[in-house]
């Protein structure tokens, strides 16, 4: 964005001596060596999910780690103007910070001095706590109480005004003053924030489009006279195809919700400067036209820093100057079951980096405050067990026999592609492993539904949009790739989810699945609520009883089984449940 020309303060000095030729003046420090417009470097990242444990790598480094994140920031800031902006979902992950409700993670930045942060779908997670018990939302109200920063999402308003919304301290957009700068952050936050997170935390918000909600402030915000104005977008869209992680590419279509931003009129868009992106957990860096979009990876794993160069035109992004950092360094966290290490200087980016004290300190009076030890051995694994999102996974396996042994009476058992986070190292399994593989505090539901809704469930899986159901019970074929769309959810229109690529023969333990049958389902209350895309595939169903938040029947099946788990255990290669391959055309009616 363009900015009017900074006069220099020594030029009014220069003034001052004018005339005074022949009179002996004091020395004083050249001016020219004060920058005339100095440059602001700008740090983003997006979707930290409480990742204050490092991840571990198949060739023994590790990646992340909040020590080192930490450090790696700060020294990222340098010693000019700096700017952290935190993309959202900065929530739900580690045990200890999950513990504490949000408030870890509050420590975290307040202690990093971040200037902004935007909502997340996964803000809302923790619903009420002990200071708010009445209010959906308590857990974040008071994070974003104890925040020293400000946060901005303007497209999430009240149904009512009954209901307590915005917070204190939450606005549309802001603006954060750096040196002669004025730079505006306005927030925005995906639509399908209701399906994304329990839907009981998110009842009496309407969460509006995020391109609309633009058309509508940026002008209220351009009347302001920033010098330069960032979306801070937690929401859909990726360059189509997807390029390499961290690869930057130039004039690219996208879909989602960054689509429909690019689409905005140009006498709208011509005042964004900059789009920094979450959501997606992916690494890209688009130049579209006069406009970039930058996302990191999430976890910790990465950030990106840019300069922003002010000159006697304006404020501008240096394209050029737009690095990703990956946070890769020899393995430095305190494992369950070994010796703690003492914190020394690791291998950053080719650089030797002292992971930060106050980082390290922090994981540990959260890890003192927690009432459970996230290092008691539950079970163990002969292998290592990777996370599948598209196929049958063999976690998933896990998680959904798992349910069903907590309710014998059910027939099968479904679980959501996103629940479950990440891959199980060979060795114990501690409870922090499973808390890990499955943060959300999700209840298990046992309820009778007709076999129609369980088609028209498993046809909102085979879209692929949400990754595949895992399931127990139930073996069912995909085909990937196939055009078939379909009005699944009966509303009149088909959209970009509705596309019906379950193939026809469906068998429940062995049986071909009757559409007038009814059948007891194990289930989360995530789905059962219409998470991911499946509102109204449950509304006929009928509760026979509540169970506990699904990671507890995990941590009690781990434990009663004998033996270790394997990949070949958990996922019969003879008798598979998720195929994907070709239906000749005949899909589930």
């Amino acid at each position: 964005m363009k900015i009017t020309a900074i006069r220099p303060l020594f030029a009014l000095a220069a003034l001052a001596f004018a005339g005074c030729a022949g009179t002996q003046q004091p020395e004083v420090a050249s001016p020219a060596s004060e920058p005339q417009y100095p440059s602001v470097q700008l740090i983003s990242w997006s979707d930290f999910h409480s990742s204050i444990y490092e991840a571990p790598q198949d060739d023994g480094s590790a990646l992340g780690g909040l020590p080192v994140f930490m450090a790696a920031v700060e020294k990222a800031k340098g010693d000019g103007l700096s700017m952290l902006v935190d993309g959202g979902d900065m929530f739900q992950g580690a045990m200890p910070f999950n513990a504490a409700k949000g408030m870890g993670m509050i420590e975290v930045m307040n202690n990093l001095g971040i200037d902004v942060a935007s909502l997340g779908n996964h803000e809302f997670d923790y619903g009420p706590n002990d200071k708010y018990p009445n209010d959906p939302r308590g857990a974040l109200k008071d994070a974003i109480e104890s925040s020293k920063f400000p946060w901005v999402t303007s497209n999430v308003v009240a149904t009512s005004p009954d209901i307590e919304w915005p917070y204190p301290n939450l606005k549309p957009y802001t603006f954060i003053q750096k040196g002669p700068y004025k730079i505006a952050v306005v927030g925005v936050l995906a639509m399908e924030t209701p399906i994304a997170t329990t839907a009981a935390h998110v009842v009496g918000l309407d969460f509006q489009n995020p391109a609309k909600t633009l058309e509508k402030y940026i002008p209220e915000i351009v009347a302001q006279k920033p010098d330069f104005l960032i979306v801070n977008a937690h929401i859909t869209g990726l360059p189509t195809p997807l390029p390499e992680t961290g690869a930057t590419v130039t004039d690219v279509p996208f879909d989602g919700e960054i689509a429909e931003i690019l689409a905005l009129p140009d006498d709208i868009k011509q005042h964004i400067d900059l789009i920094l992106s979450g959501h997606s957990h992916k690494s890209f860096i688009a130049h579209e036209g006069n406009l970039t979009v930058i996302q990191s990876l999430s976890a910790g794993r990465e950030f990106t820093t840019m300069t922003l160069q002010g000159d006697k035109d304006g404020l501008h992004l240096v394209r050029d100057s737009v690095k990703k950092h990956v946070l890769s360094h020899e393995p430095l966290d305190v494992s369950c079951g070994q010796e703690k290490i003492a914190l020394h200087p690791v291998k950053v980016e080719g650089a030797e980096l002292m992971p930060s004290q106050a980082g390290a300190d922090i994981v540990s009076a959260y890890e003192a405050k927690m009432t459970e030890n996230r290092c008691d051995v539950i079970g163990c694994l002969d292998t290592s067990i990777p996370h599948v999102y598209e196929g049958e996974c063999a976690l998933g396996n896990l998680v959904t026999d798992a349910m069903r042994a907590h309710f014998p009476q059910s027939d099968v058992a479904m679980i959501n592609a996103g629940g479950i986070r990440i891959d199980m190292p060979k060795g114990s399994i501690y409870r922090e492993n499973l808390n890990a593989l499955m943060p959300f505090d999700n209840y298990l539901y046992l309820v009778e539904i007709s076999g129609s809704d369980l088609l028209r469930a498993l046809k909102v899986s085979s879209s692929l949009k949400h990754g595949t159901t895992q399931v127990s019970g139930i073996k069912y074929q995909i085909e990937a790739g196939c055009s078939n769309p379909e009005d699944i959810n009966g509303d009149g229109n088909v959209d970009n989810w509705e596309n019906n690529c379950l193939c026809d023969g469906v068998l429940i333990n062995g049986q071909p699945i009757d559409p007038a049958k009814t059948y007891k389902l194990a289930i989360s209350d995530f789905m059962l609520n219409g998470g991911d895309d499946h509102a109204g595939c449950f509304n006929s169903a009928k509760t026979i009883e509540e169970g506990p938040v699904v990671k507890k029947t995990m941590l009690d099946y781990v434990q009663a089984h004998e033996g270790c788990f394997s990949i070949d255990t958990l996922k019969k290669a003879d008798s598979p449940r998720l195929t994907m391959g070709s239906c000749g055309g005949k899909f589930a009616k």
